[in-house]
């Protein structure tokens, strides 16, 4: 062992998560450039450093960088759910100009930011519990 004391044992779970999360996302809530897991999750912290970050942020720095991406972003997916809920973004739907070019522009071409999650199905809302009144007479 010598001289030097052993390096202590690792964290039994990462301590830490860097994410992509920005302030528009359905799953952001409040959460800041630092934020603790869920209440369900075993302890650790969210990093967020995109957190202010728009749409067109995203795509300048993975092009600017020439970063790695999921291939379905050139597909005209601008928003990446289930298989259940995604489709590709109609605001990048190509025209049809007759020669059976169809199909879609990649995500990095969309101009109208709002439209990022166009494509995503809306979940249908759980309906409320009634609730039950009771009266009692003595």
């Amino acid at each position: 062992v010598g001289k030097y004391a052993p390096y202590p044992a690792p964290p039994p779970h990462p301590l830490a998560f860097i994410l992509g999360t920005r302030k528009n996302d359905p799953n952001a809530g409040s959460q800041g450039v630092y934020a603790p897991s869920s209440h369900y999750m075993p302890p650790f912290m969210r990093v967020n450093p995109i957190l202010d970050w728009e749409y067109n942020d995203v795509w300048k720095f993975l092009r600017e960088f020439d970063l790695p991406y999921c291939s379905l972003y050139d597909e005209g997916f601008t928003s990446l759910g289930t298989v259940k809920d995604t489709l590709p973004c109609p605001a990048l739907k190509k025209e049809d100009g007759g020669d059976g070019n169809e199909g879609y522009w990649p995500a990095y071409m969309l101009e109208d930011w709002s439209l990022e999650r166009a494509g995503r199905i809306a979940k249908p809302k759980k309906a409320k519990k009634p609730t039950s009144t009771t009266t009692t007479t003595t």
